[in-house]
């Protein structure tokens, strides 16, 4: 094996992250040609969608194994519509009980073992995406072994069961999430997050106008409606502002700005800080990070007049000042 593929000397990759995860999966995926075996407690329509994409026109055998709890199908955690999606493909789909695992196996060489679900999160199939880790590694035998086990532990889904379970899921009454009491104040401000560093997808990806006219709907539309936790036929103002106000890359330029003299930055400086306080690898070019601060700029013009001031000095650049 090459040190691209497995550039440690024990066989496996470096620890990857979600996006890199998925990366690396994704062109093993399309390497494939003989069978690829997923194992994942939760898997949604979308991670098969994906899937189909990069397995498209591969007379690839696949099995899908998922843990299928009544929670998991009663809230939404799995799709039952995984079934029929794996059948259009000629593909198994079976249910392992207390599953948590989360194991992609392909042509019984490449394993990938970690914590990303095959679903929209989990694999960074949407914009806003779950914080995941997980390693490559050379399959040994005993490996392929052990999921073979695994495989054949497995109950297989056909048409009688998914009906049933439909029929079952179409009586459930109406389920709504459980709220509970927030964590006293003093615990919560001890459990807060790290707001010296942050990756690209917590900026906003459209100006704060597209996010009002709120079309057309694509992915970077998608992305800011679901980092401040809007509904695109709700788009009033002052929701926007209280959202925006707890969001995470809100607190980190407030953050920033304190560490300045007299609570003001510059737009150069705050590119520099901005590039080298980002967590992602790799990181985005400097054109591309003043993109993301331009459209940061455009919601406080919008929404925190009251809050940050953006002026432009002495014929400088652009000037943001704190006034709460």
């Amino acid at each position: 094996m090459s040190d691209y593929q497995y550039p440690l000397s024990t066989g496996r990759s470096n620890i990857l992250g979600t996006e890199a995860f998925r990366n690396f999966l994704g062109q093993s995926l399309e390497r494939a040609n003989d069978e690829v075996i997923i194992l994942s407690a939760f898997v949604k329509a979308i991670g098969i969608q994906w899937l189909e994409e990069k397995l498209k026109n591969k007379n690839v055998k696949c099995t899908i194994i998922s843990r299928w709890k009544k929670s998991d199908l009663a809230e939404g955690s799995s799709d039952l519509e995984c079934y029929q999606l794996s059948k259009k493909n000629n593909w198994k789909f079976k249910v392992l009980k207390d599953l948590h695992a989360k194991i992609m196996l392909v042509d019984q060489k490449e394993l990938f073992i970690g914590s990303p679900n095959l679903t929209g999160k989990g694999m960074y199939l949407i914009p806003v995406p779950n914080k995941e880790m997980g390693v490559k590694l050379e399959a040994n035998e005993n490996d392929v072994k052990i999921i073979t086990n695994l495989v054949e532990e497995s109950i297989l889904v056909d048409d009688d069961i998914f009906e049933n379970l439909l029929k079952w899921k179409n009586s459930l009454p109406k389920i709504e999430k459980p709220s509970y009491p927030d964590f006293p104040e003093n615990i919560k401000d001890k459990l807060n997050e790290n707001y010296n560093k942050l990756w690209v997808h917590n900026f906003p990806w459209v100006t704060a106008e597209e996010l009002l006219e709120a079309y057309p709907i694509n992915e970077n539309l998608k992305h800011d409606l679901e980092l401040f936790g809007l509904e695109k036929h709700n788009l009033e103002k002052n929701v926007i502002k209280k959202n925006l106000l707890n969001s995470k890359i809100y607190f980190w330029l407030t953050n920033q700005i304190k560490k300045q003299e007299n609570h003001e930055i510059h737009f150069g400086n705050l590119s520099s800080i901005i590039h080298n306080s980002l967590l992602d690898d790799p990181k985005p070019y400097r054109k591309n990070v003043k993109e993301l601060q331009a459209n940061l700029y455009t919601y406080i013009k919008f929404f925190l007049e009251d809050y940050i001031i953006i002026d432009v000095p002495y014929e400088k650049s652009e000037r943001l000042r704190l006034i709460k």
